[in-house]
């Protein structure tokens, strides 16, 4: 059953395209200017976390959060990952021991979960940008393949409706979104491959269509966290989207994605390795 089109859509609409054009701008300006993007949304991420998982908006478990965080930024920005992600692997243990200490009512694991949730993309977007010749590029192909996947998704699902996808997480989410996404960003892929050259278009198209199911893969993942707290949005920060959570859902995911594939094919240049084939 088609699904009108209301005002709702063109709020949408122009929240992303200020988002569009601010991280497009300030992933050009370089990699420093890129982190401190992705630090600033990490920091906003924590908070709406923390206000899902645990009543509480600023407390220490947040500042925990947002101090290793940081740290591994800065440790990823320096060319060492491996320690980035070590630092996240101890602020994920430390969260859950300072949970227990609080005396908190909720879940500690919930809490430590936050670090690992805003952390692992964050290195993996910090460290792909750092590729001197690709960094810039792959982080625009990766915007492109989920901005496409989220639209397709969305329009494809008002448009056909159809079997739902997921209904006890996500009632509005169908399975013909999830096949118009993918469709969507394997042609985003495709295009982006011909702009580009020097690559393979067929492998960055079918690893569009990976990255895009990863990326709904982490919509439903967060829809299934706010049916576990009983909250509809992560926060109201973004009109027509709710938190920043609910906006880079699917991007936190899909960045863990290109992350992976990075390290498997080449850790030195995580942009070539994503990019040429």
């Amino acid at each position: 059953m088609k699904q009108p089109i209301s005002s709702e859509l063109v709020l949408r609409f122009y929240s992303s395209l200020i988002l569009v054009v601010l991280s497009v701008t300030l992933t050009y300006a370089g990699p420093r200017t890129f982190a401190g993007l992705i630090l600033f949304f990490v920091a906003l991420m924590s908070w709406e976390w923390g206000r899902v998982v645990r009543g509480r908006s600023f407390d220490s478990l947040f500042a925990l959060q947002i101090g290793a965080i940081v740290i591994a930024g800065i440790l990823t920005l320096k060319n060492y990952p491996v320690l980035a992600l070590g630092m996240i692997a101890g602020a994920t243990w430390a969260s859950c021991w300072l949970h227990r200490r609080t005396g908190l009512d909720s879940d500690p694991w919930w809490t430590a979960a936050g670090v690992y949730y805003a952390g692992l993309p964050a290195i993996a977007l910090i460290a792909i940008r750092q590729d001197p010749e690709y960094g810039f590029y792959a982080i625009l192909y990766l915007f492109v393949v989920v901005w496409s996947a989220d639209t397709g998704a969305f329009f494809t699902g008002r448009l056909l409706g159809g079997p739902k996808l997921a209904p006890s997480i996500s009632p509005n989410k169908t399975w013909a979104g999830l096949i118009g996404g993918a469709a969507a960003a394997c042609c985003a892929g495709a295009f982006f491959a011909l702009w580009l050259g020097r690559t393979s278009v067929p492998t960055l198209a079918g690893i569009s269509i990976v990255l895009s199911i990863i990326s709904q893969a982490g919509d439903l993942g967060e829809s299934f966290i706010k049916r576990v707290f009983g909250v509809k949005h992560s926060s109201g920060l973004i009109p027509g989207h709710g938190g920043v959570l609910d906006r880079v859902d699917g991007l936190v995911f899909a960045a863990i994605g290109a992350g992976l594939i990075a390290v498997i094919v080449d850790p030195s240049n995580p942009g070539r390795a994503l990019l040429i084939w």
